[in-house]
């Protein structure tokens, strides 16, 4: 727990205050609002004892609202009197360590055999689910019911249409839709890039969905009654990394019907190289006229895939709609998560988690976590939100030497901590451990490839086009070009649905690594040297973005690559509605012959698309080793991992939140909080580090500062919102051992000469322990 003070007062004695603190940790104390414990608490119990609030609340309204409590308790419940102690706490010895192997498995289980409650502790204070609350069924705008039902008619509209034109291209013996007029013309657009540029546009609405339900699904399944649910929701991904391939996992955790929406979504993709063959041309003997027709068999099939979807997603609609997701608002950042796990009676599971291989997982299987209201035993009045498991116990701190510790450490021994001894864990800080997991197509000799393949097949593609002016004049189909009855041409759709399968290809490839770098985007920030503020980090939620915001999000972060990546991977998708439209078999009437030829305003387009391609792929060269990490960061249980034993859920920010505003406004400061309605609405595609920038431009320059201006300023690097960074290093948890995850940077007072130790600091500084200086 983080108090504003940042050194102990000499001859004040400390004791109450570092009391109250744990009191705010495990609440069995903590009154808000009207929540009242009328009961008289035994003589005997350690944890009854009032006193003043000595935290600043920075404009937040905590301490009003604590003091109008206190005055309305003392009225009904008598105060006891407040202890005294005649020491002061003694000043806290030199950090004493020791370096020896570190076996986060063995721990684990040795911590659960030692640290499990006694039955009778388990029986008086354990989590009740808390059922007469209002139910939490939160959805993102994109699920709710009207823009889901607008998605699902658009979709209607549009296998209409293409029913229409198979049927009316097939009346009276095959009379075709329009005549054909010239090469290039509005009619050719209509028939050869609408139809593929509508399908794209519908497949990017339909990621969104994707995108939408996966980091819900794993909620859905803890706000369930199913064990199977709840047990396998901690190890869903949360968000996408890849659309190659289909994704399977939802239907062994218990969701058959949304994984066969994932399932259908992908095959949804063939759509679009289907709709860039989907119509030819067919010479009218009886007009003597060339008349535009549907190809039968390639618009049925598509027919046949929009039909699936509908069918999907009515489906997914009724889902939604029947089944709580347990969420207040939306889990789009690590933020979000972190708030969910502020009071979570079951971290002690995941000890040594940060380090956990593949196969280690099972080590935290079989839980059967809920989300949703809790209550306990001791305190049925005091109602909060998060992860927890029921019938389990509260989390419980001690004081020991001055510090606040949880209890439940995971020693490798029985014996006492005596001051700031800790052990010294070597397996954080081998780099094979550390730097252990990074998607395989992300690695060094991956990203080589693609660029080298990319720049070979670009210049190839280049020369082949422009030499001898072969695009101009065309090429010979090789392949049968006569249209069949059924408008079925075997030159045209070999020349149609290739490039755009390819193209397709390339789009989804490209896509997939923009959002692996969208996830791991905010570990890279907490990795850089000298860590990142919350809005770069903690609150970045690229994955979950539109595709234009998540640029200027990525923009105004300073995260060139993410904006890079977006922007192209946004751009690609145009590539397979000119690759399957720009090639054309076109009948020569001054030398009688049949040639493949470009349309040359679709052709350059594409050329410049694919060479902004090309370049793109430059961008995952820099940055990408901050992004390793031990193992994944892709589901909850991956997430908790970093956290567990973090002091970061004990800090202000995540303390009961009730609204995403009122997260952000503790994590970005008071001025989050006070923007006006124009600059709220600009925060829906970018973020407010300009609505900060007004203060730091008026801040005098550091060379007019007094000794005490600059040593207030360091004062508010702690403490002021906007100004406190958070990085991902080795750091001194909760229980007073060493553990690799998510913090701040600097923590004032006692902690101060424990900052966190980021890997890229640690490798140029060779800083290997907290005595070192950094």
């Amino acid at each position: 727990m983080d108090t504003e003070s940042q050194a102990t007062t000499p001859g004040q004695d400390t004791t109450p205050y570092i009391r109250f603190a744990i009191d705010q940790l495990t609440r069995d104390e903590e009154v808000r609002g009207s929540r009242i414990y009328p009961e008289v608490r035994p003589e005997d119990d350690e944890d009854d004892y009032p006193v003043d609030r000595i935290v600043h609340d920075n404009g937040l309204g905590y301490m009003a609202q604590e003091q109008r409590t206190q005055q309305r308790m003392s009225q009904q419940i008598p105060r006891k009197p407040l202890r005294q102690s005649s020491t002061p706490l003694a000043k806290a010895p030199a950090p004493m360590a020791t370096t020896q192997p570190y076996n986060p498995h063995y721990q684990s289980q040795q911590h659960r055999q030692q640290q499990s409650p006694s039955p009778r502790r388990s029986e008086d204070d354990v989590f009740l689910a808390h059922t007469q609350h209002a139910p939490l069924h939160f959805l993102p705008a994109i699920l709710r019911p009207f823009w889901l039902g607008t998605f699902i008619f658009l979709c209607i509209l549009m296998l209409a249409a293409l029913i229409f034109s198979a049927i009316y291209s097939n009346r009276n013996g095959g009379n075709g839709l329009w005549d054909y007029n010239a090469f290039g013309d509005n009619r050719y657009f209509v028939f050869e890039y609408l139809p593929t540029l509508v399908g794209m546009l519908l497949l990017l609405w339909l990621i969104q969905v994707q995108v939408a339900v996966q980091r819900l699904i794993p909620f859905i399944s803890m706000a369930s009654d199913s064990f199977h649910k709840r047990s396998e929701a901690v190890f869903l991904r949360l968000y996408p990394m890849q659309f190659v391939w289909p994704n399977f996992e939802h239907i062994r955790s218990g969701h058959p019907g949304v994984g066969a929406f994932f399932i259908i979504s992908w095959l949804f993709t063939w759509t679009i190289p289907l709709l860039a063959s989907a119509f030819n041309v067919r010479y009218d003997l009886g007009r003597s006229v060339w008349r535009w027709v549907a190809v039968q068999g390639v618009i049925w099939t598509v027919v046949v895939l929009y039909i699936i979807l509908i069918i999907a997603l009515l489906y997914l609609l009724i889902f939604l709609i029947l089944n709580p997701t347990g969420l207040k608002w939306d889990p789009r950042s690590l933020a979000d998560i972190v708030s969910l796990l502020e009071r979570s009676n079951n971290l002690t599971d995941y000890n040594g988690s940060e380090t956990f291989e593949k196969a280690d997982w099972h080590l935290v299987s079989n839980r059967a976590d809920r989300i949703g209201y809790w209550t306990t035993t001791k305190r049925p009045s005091d109602v909060f939100y998060g992860i927890g498991e029921e019938g389990a116990g509260i989390r419980r701190f001690s004081v020991q030497e001055g510090r606040i510790t949880e209890k439940g450490a995971e020693r490798t021994n029985s014996a006492p901590a005596q001051g700031n001894d800790f052990t010294i864990r070597t397996d954080i800080r081998n780099p094979s451990v550390r730097l252990r997991f990074l998607p395989w197509y992300l690695k060094d000799t991956s990203v080589i490839a693609w660029i080298v393949i990319a720049a070979v097949l670009l210049i190839a593609f280049l020369v082949v086009s422009f030499v001898n002016d072969a695009v101009r004049f065309g090429f010979l189909p090789q392949v049968f070009a006569r249209t069949g009855a059924d408008g079925f041409s075997a030159s045209n759709f070999l020349y149609s649905f290739i490039p755009a399968l390819i193209a397709n290809f390339l789009f989804l490839a490209l896509l997939s690594l923009d959002y692996s770098l969208r996830v791991l985007q905010p570990y890279i920030a907490l990795s850089s040297k000298g860590g990142a503020t919350a809005e770069a980090s903690l609150l970045v939620d690229y994955a979950c973005r539109l595709p234009f915001s998540v640029t200027l999000a990525a923009l105004d972060n300073r995260h060139w690559q993410t904006a890079i990546l977006s922007f192209v991977s946004l751009t690609s998708s145009t590539l397979p509605v000119l690759a399957g439209g720009c090639f054309w078999t076109q009948y020569w009437s001054s030398g009688d012959v049949v040639r493949v030829s470009a349309e040359l305003a679709g052709y350059y387009a594409l050329c410049f698309f694919l060479a902004l391609y090309g370049l793109s792929l430059l961008a995952l060269i820099p940055g990408r080793r901050r992004a390793a990490l031990p193992h994944r960061s892709n589901t909850l249980a991956e997430i908790i991992s970093w956290v567990y034993q973090s002091p970061i859920l004990a800090d202000r920010a995540f303390s009961r939140p009730q609204t995403k505003p009122e997260l952000v406004a503790r994590l970005m400061g008071t001025t989050y909080a006070e923007r006006t309605w124009a600059q709220s609405a600009l925060s829906l595609v970018r973020p407010s580090r300009n609505d900060l920038r007004g203060e730091e431009a008026a801040e005098p320059a550091l060379g007019d500062k007094t000794r005490k201006e600059r040593k207030n300023e360091k004062h508010n690097s702690y403490t002021d919102p906007h100004k406190i960074r958070y990085g991902f290093g080795i750091h001194v948890g909760r229980d007073g051992l060493e553990h690799l995850g998510i913090d701040r940077v600097h923590r004032g007072g006692e902690r101060s000469g424990r900052e966190l130790v980021i890997w890229e600091e640690q490798q140029h500084s060779k800083r290997k322990s907290w005595t070192s200086q950094a």
